[in-house]
């Protein structure tokens, strides 16, 4: 029944983005199917618990096959496109030896990682405490919203500051949703998750430079992160969060790029499963509305058709629906739990410092990070010429830095009554910083510079002259 399950989950999502565009590639809809099949399914369930339905291995196959019929009838106008892209073999004649390298490596690291994941049972105390947790128990008592741990009487503090009630969704709910299908542990979710994921940065790194051999190092080396590898195989929500939040932002800088409006609805699809999995996701959606409205201001109208314009923000707003929806949600269930934010103005000077200097401590820690963004801002740094002339790359610089800077004026905003500001920046905030290191590597092998060092590597290298 499990693998049902993730079967369905993974139909439902590949012919969700094949309905957008018939164009993503083999390894982009493949990268992108698994997360979005469960978001609908989540979504589904979700709502089905707001009516009252029971959350049944039966009720929630139902939801599955009614969802992957409605994939399938957004997909069958585009049925013949569908087809001969599935046809379409990847061409392989321009590999050489550093891009077979690198995947082996690759293949190997995430063969023992997706092991790993799969073999030990959920251990670390955020999902024990919180998402593992919630999730067996809603599939045991079939429902979300009046589970028994929710209840004042069952845990007296459940709706003070900091409580897993009013955390978004979506991962508790995936868990309920393999729990309910036979699950011993939730472990697959992270597993396929994380899998799915680099097909899917491989797709986007392949879309934006041409070059196998790029997406190759990037995809390996942004993969072997240090911290961010290590959390890859636990069941928390930061490296998911990270995954989608900096795929949904990606693909925006795409659109930036060429106007084409499928990459824009993925992107905002993505920047929904983001808000979906965290709520602090909203930056990155703040951060792509920014980058769409200065495109637009600065040459969109003239790429564009007419009165197509508005187009670009509406579907980029789009992407804080779920976030918006749960929050009715957790109101209209009783789910809600003390606000954390100081919503007016301040200035608290020890506060700030405590603030600027953890975000400086945990982007400059290589024990962290690696080299990832001392790579970065090197290359930022080499390419600084052409992004003030010619405004090349500006899309991926903004796409790092707003988020940041947002996510740590969100930090400075939150009143720490539940816990401390060091422990925040030293343990979530260090964790919220996966969501930069897809983006960074990104940049790191795309921006004019390397894009062309490798784009010569590869006629250089390859197999077929």
């Amino acid at each position: 029944m499990q693998a049902l399950g993730l079967i369905l989950a993974f139909l439902i999502g590949f012919f969700a983005v094949k309905s957008i565009s018939s164009r993503f590639s083999w390894a982009e809809s493949i990268g992108f199917a698994f997360p979005v099949g469960l978001f609908l399914i989540t979504l589904a369930m979700l709502l089905a618990d707001w009516l009252g339905i029971a959350l049944t291995s039966l009720s929630v196959l139902v939801m599955a096959v009614m969802l992957l019929a409605l994939t399938l009838m957004l997909a069958f106008p585009r049925r013949r496109e569908i087809a001969a892209s599935l046809c379409r073999l990847p061409d392989f004649g321009r590999l050489n030896m550093v891009w077979l390298v690198c995947m082996l490596l690759l293949v190997y690291a995430e063969y023992s990682n997706f092991l790993k994941a799969m073999y030990f049972p959920t251990y670390d105390r955020d999902s024990l405490a919180g998402f593992d947790t919630i999730g067996f128990v809603a599939a045991m008592e079939h429902t979300y919203s009046g589970m028994s741990i929710f209840s004042g009487d069952y845990m007296p503090k459940i709706h003070q500051a900091g409580s897993y009630i009013s955390y978004m969704p979506m991962l508790q709910l995936s868990y309920a949703y393999v729990y309910l299908l036979g699950a011993v542990t939730s472990k697959a979710v992270p597993a396929f998750f994380f899998l799915s994921f680099l097909f899917g940065f491989y797709g986007i790194v392949r879309r934006a430079t041409s070059s196998p051999t790029a997406s190759a190092v990037a995809t390996f080396c942004m993969m072997m992160t240090p911290e961010m590898f290590s959390f890859s195989s636990l069941s928390n929500t930061n490296v998911l969060h990270a995954c989608m939040a900096s795929s949904g932002i990606l693909y925006v800088c795409l659109w930036q790029r060429r106007h084409e409006m499928p990459l824009l609805v993925l992107g905002s699809l993505l920047l929904a499963i983001n808000c979906w999995l965290r709520a602090e996701g909203i930056v990155f959606v703040a951060a792509a509305f920014v980058i769409v409205a200065v495109s637009l201001l600065l040459n969109g109208r003239q790429q564009l058709k007419p009165g197509t314009a508005w187009r670009g923000p509406v579907i980029v707003i789009a992407a804080v629906l779920p976030f918006l929806l749960f929050q009715i949600y957790v109101r209209a269930c009783g789910l809600t739990s003390e606000s954390v934010v100081m919503a007016y103005p301040f200035f608290d000077s020890e506060k700030a410092l405590a603030v600027l200097g953890g975000a400086w401590f945990l982007l400059a820690d290589a024990p962290y990070y690696g080299w990832t963004f001392i790579l970065f801002v090197i290359a930022m740094l080499l390419n600084c010429v052409r992004i003030v002339r010619r405004g090349e790359g500006w899309a991926v610089i903004v796409a790092f830095f707003c988020p940041l800077m947002l996510y740590f004026l969100l930090l400075y905003q939150i009143d720490y009554i539940w816990d401390s500001l060091t422990n925040v920046i030293n343990f979530s905030a260090k964790r919220f910083l996966f969501c930069f290191v897809p983006v960074a590597w990104y940049y790191i092998v795309a921006n004019p510079m390397a894009n062309a060092m490798f784009t010569k590597l590869d006629s250089l290298l390859a197999w077929k002259k």
